[in-house]
């Protein structure tokens, strides 16, 4: 995240060793406080930090 500025859900299932359901959901709670920000729909989707 630090080098690109961005993550996509494949990216942090990777880094994490987490399987996609446990991806999505860590992501989206990481939207909902509003650390991350989330941009596009489907396989061009990724996340962001809000403020970078």
């Amino acid at each position: 995240m630090k080098e690109k500025g961005k993550i996509t859900n494949r990216e942090y299932q990777e880094i994490n060793l987490v399987a996609k359901p446990t991806a999505t959901r860590d992501l989206s709670v990481l939207v909902e406080y509003g650390v991350f920000r989330n941009t596009g729909k489907g396989a061009g989707s990724y996340y962001e930090i809000i403020g970078s």
